[in-house]
């Protein structure tokens, strides 16, 4: 028997993990070919690099399509690029625009 998708699972991970919300936030605007460290990305997105770490969010939307591991950009730490391409980006930025949309209303 085939496993059905969990309606708001995307919703769950983003409302349960300190970090998230403010790193999609801050993706959306990344240069798509600009490599970060981790260290990079927490500043981006004003949360400390503490967070990153102990609930391994950027680990996660990279498993999800959101960001690509790439080769270390200094001193061995791990760099990511933003992944253009990604569903889950767009689908955040669709949903940035349309509320910021409705509450500007």
């Amino acid at each position: 028997m085939g496993q059905e998708k969990r309606s708001g699972a995307g919703w769950t991970f983003v409302a349960s993990s300190e970090s998230a919300a403010a790193l999609l936030d801050a993706a959306l605007d990344l240069a798509p070919d600009e490599p970060m460290t981790r260290s990079e990305l927490a500043n981006e997105a004003d949360v400390t690099l503490k967070q990153l770490y102990l609930d391994e969010t950027i680990a996660d939307l990279a498993a999800a399509g959101v960001f690509e591991s790439v080769d270390p950009k200094q001193d061995g730490e791990a760099t990511y690029v933003l992944n253009a391409d990604s569903e889950v980006l767009a689908a955040a930025e669709q949903f940035d625009r349309a509320l910021g949309d409705r509450l500007d209303d």
